[in-house]
């Protein structure tokens, strides 16, 4: 089975850093060579223009690539006036066309400052500190925005500068990965927190839906093979499982992330339907531990339909005293909490069988349920206190940094993250598993 971006490729050192200095070299085109990249942009509207021009003419004389019997004359006329419009506005007003860029950017400012307004609101009802920086950020995002939005031409200077500077801290990380893959184990080990770089959520967020698709068309037309579905790098089991869920419709689609580690798997998010807000984007954070990871893997394919893919980590002895200390900072600020089939046992309730998650994951796994204290979990937000964040909590104690764009890690970009670090020969991930919901016989641990 060929899916693309998910076979093994070692990158070596060289790979790395040549990738590294083309995303760096990218960079500097846009801080500092503004002509090269207008020329860039200008060539591309231009070939836009010649396409819009041939679609039109394409359109006028009824020639279609795609067989069509249902194309009428009046179709026809419409698709060729609407080509036609196209390639007027870029020819006679492309500056209408570029314009778009900026606004797009000051729409994705203004709708971060939102979101920060909304963090700031939770982490002021829990009491969390920094508070003041999350506000002012929101502030500052949601004028900036505005500003872009209503002078977008101006703003096309500033946008291009920090592209640029995205790219550049893009490419040194690729180049720091490189030089850091040619150190020995011993010295990989002293670094105890290694900045990444992770990408946009726009870019990522559909990632594990795409492969899941990738996956299911393949299934159509080739044999299953087992080989496919579980790989590891080193014949060692590994200590840590980032598990990221992912369905192929609904909110499910854009992922869910667990840990698994010493026996237990662990979860957070929204499963306290009676707190829900805004339809469970935000609600009381519920922590739950179970004790079957196969039987975990199994609930969540059969009950909820979801394919999930296993990245193994493998750790250090300090890496696993820090993730375990993390983990046991976290369970001091929980309080055990009832859902309500469990509830309904011990009062002696029979006949009534619950539908809401946390009940089911009861009935079926008897996990452990669990709500915080205090601090920013106290309150799950789908944009800011979701499981990816409280999962990189434990997940960061092996030396890792997933830097946060626009304050926010998607499922999809710890897949990124992790599917990168498997291709590498020498990373700490160590294996990649799918639990693919139509064959329960890939269990690998």
């Amino acid at each position: 089975m060929d899916i693309r971006g998910l076979k093994i490729r070692n990158k070596d050192i060289y790979s790395m850093i040549f990738s590294g200095i083309l995303y760096f070299i990218l960079g500097i085109l846009f801080l500092v060579q503004k002509q090269t990249v207008y020329f860039a942009v200008k060539g591309f509207l231009n070939l836009l223009i010649i396409l819009f021009v041939v679609a039109a003419i394409f359109q006028i004389i009824g020639f279609s690539p795609v067989k069509n019997k249902n194309l009428t004359s009046i179709s026809r006329v419409i698709g060729f006036l609407a080509n036609l419009i196209m390639a007027s506005i870029l020819y006679f007003k492309p500056e209408v066309v570029v314009a778009l860029v900026p606004i797009f950017f000051g729409i994705y400012a203004i709708s971060s400052g939102i979101i920060r307004i909304l963090i700031y609101i939770q982490y002021r009802r829990n009491n969390v500190g920094g508070r003041i920086l999350v506000i002012l950020g929101a502030i500052i995002l949601i004028v900036l925005g505005t500003l872009i939005i209503t002078h977008p031409l101006t703003a096309i200077l500033p946008i291009s500068n920090i592209i640029g500077l995205f790219f550049v801290f893009y490419g040194i990380s690729f180049i720091m990965d490189g030089l850091i893959e040619g150190l020995s184990i011993e010295v990989k080990d002293s670094f105890k927190r290694r900045i990444r770089i992770s990408l946009p959520v726009f870019m990522v967020a559909l990632i594990p839906h795409n492969i899941l698709m990738k996956i299911n068309k393949s299934l159509e037309t080739e044999e299953l093979n087992k080989k496919d579905f579980v790989q590891f790098k080193e014949n060692t089991p590994f200590d840590l499982e980032v598990l990221i869920h992912v369905a192929e419709t609904g909110t499910a689609a854009f992922g869910h992330v667990d840990i698994w580690f010493d026996g237990k798997v662990m979860t957070y998010g929204s499963y306290d339907e009676d707190t829900y807000k805004f339809r469970g984007a935000i609600s009381d954070g519920v922590f739950i531990e179970i004790d079957d990871k196969q039987k975990y893997i199994e609930f969540s394919q059969k009950e909820m339909d979801k394919t999930m893919f296993g990245f193994g980590l493998k750790l250090t002895e300090e890496q696993k005293e820090r993730v375990q200390e993390k983990i046991d900072e976290l369970k001091e600020n929980l309080y055990q909490w009832k859902p309500k089939s469990m509830v309904d046992e011990e009062k002696g309730i029979e006949g009534i069988r619950r539908k809401d998650y946390a009940s089911k994951v009861y009935d079926n796994l008897k996990g452990k349920f669990y709500k915080f204290i205090k601090g920013p979990f106290k309150t799950y937000f789908v944009m800011n206190t979701n499981c990816v964040l409280l999962a990189d909590k434990i997940v960061g104690q092996s030396g890792i940094d997933l830097v946060k764009i626009q304050g926010l890690i998607s499922p999809g970009a710890y897949f990124e993250f992790f599917n990168r670090e498997f291709s590498r020969k020498n990373s700490f991930v160590i294996s990649r598993s799918i639990y693919y919901k139509e064959d329960k016989n890939k269990m690998d641990q």
